[in-house]
């Protein structure tokens, strides 16, 4: 993996001779809120973001690598706004750890250190699933239609949404079993009808959400969420629907699965072949919460076996117990999915080594950070 790379060879670089021979002046804060997006695989020769709060036009970057003798470079701030920018790399840089420093005039500010990784393959990139839609944003809620409109504006590969089947058979999107008491697969569709959305939406139909997503010009995919009922008749019932309707609306190719469910994964497989099913390969207590009964590890071999695509995995297994996981399930020919993976540290990590999708939380994050991987191939 790309975390185990080792550092390559390089020439090193000399600071610009006007930086060294400018007198500098020490500054108490000139940007703050500085994310240097640490442990980044980059292109030399290439570019990277970097942000902070406060950026200024002829801001330069300083970067002084901290263990032997890898050298340093200075990089020109090209700003996109106040808050976020990039740098171009020089073409002769090395795998190191790196002290950034501000110069702005004869100021400066050290903003910390990052490790910068060059890798002889750029990771592919790895897109972006809004897990329940865009929903930290003002006027959004879970699984809302707003916070679908919100990632069709980002730009990001998908959304992910939760299925539930209601008694009468109509298909609406919610993520927990209950919804403000009422548990909606025991619900009729005209008792979720009154239920609102925390920004006030009513809850939305799947039919709603795939007329949002229809248009040739909207690029963004769903990724379907089937949510395990209390049977496997009714398990049987919300698949058939839903991918009756997903083939009515023609959108096969704009739409991927997941569950819990591993009987619920091996049907959609079965009926579904043309659309990608990420089994959610987690180990969770034995819970009263309906649709998380009964959730175990199922062989990768039998997965694969099964027809599914791939697998969902979490942040907790992934990073803490089970690092190798990623591996095997690449060598197998299983995609994984990473949920939830959110802030910089998780995103960078996905990307570094080739996840299929993230589904997290912080879509704007992740979104900056793909699209790093994806202008630097």
């Amino acid at each position: 993996m790309i975390r185990n790379l080792y550092t390559k060879s390089f020439l090193c670089l000399t600071v610009a001779l006007a930086t060294m021979m400018s007198p500098i002046s020490s500054a108490a804060q000139l940007v703050d809120h500085v994310e240097l997006y640490n442990g980044l695989c980059v292109k030399p020769g290439g570019t990277m973001p970097v942000d902070a709060h406060g950026w200024k036009k002829g801001d330069r970057l300083l970067f002084e690598a901290t263990e032997g003798r890898t050298g340093m470079f200075e990089a020109k701030v090209i700003m996109e706004s106040d808050t976020t920018a990039h740098i171009k790399l020089p073409r002769k840089m090395q795998e190191a750890k790196y002290m950034v420093t501000l110069l702005r005039g004869n100021k400066r500010q050290r903003l910390g250190l990052t490790l910068l990784r060059v890798p002889e393959k750029m990771p592919k990139g790895t897109p972006v699933s809004a897990h329940r839609g865009v929903f930290n944003a003002p006027g959004s809620a879970q699984n809302s239609r707003q916070s679908i409109q919100l990632a069709i504006d980002m730009g990001i590969k998908a959304c992910e949404i939760d299925v539930w089947r209601t008694q009468d058979g109509v298909l609406v999107i919610n993520h927990d079993a209950k919804l403000n008491g009422i548990i909606v697969q025991n619900a009729t569709s005209e008792e979720v009808k009154k239920l609102r959305l925390s920004n006030g939406e009513t809850v939305p139909l799947l039919s709603e959400l795939l007329d949002m997503i229809k248009p040739d010009d909207v690029k963004l995919n769903l990724m379907v969420e089937i949510k395990r009922h209390t049977t496997e008749e009714k398990n049987k019932a919300v698949v058939e629907d839903v991918v009756k309707m997903i083939k009515e609306y023609g959108l096969e190719k704009k739409v991927c699965f997941i569950s819990f469910g591993y009987n619920i994964c091996k049907h959609l497989a079965a009926i579904m072949p043309m659309c990608p099913v990420y089994y959610i390969e987690h180990v969770a207590k034995k819970s009263k919460s309906l649709q998380y009964k009964d959730i175990g590890i199922v062989d990768f071999d039998e997965v694969k076996k099964a027809g599914i695509a791939g697998l969902t995995l979490g942040a907790g297994w992934l990073l803490k117990d089970h690092p190798e996981w990623m591996e095997e399930a690449h060598e197998k020919g299983l995609g994984v999915n990473c949920c939830v993976y959110d802030g910089v540290e998780r995103c960078i990590i996905a990307n570094n080594d080739n996840a299929e999708y993230i589904t997290t939380n912080t879509p704007e994050i992740a979104q900056r950070i793909y699209l790093h991987y994806r202008n630097n191939q």
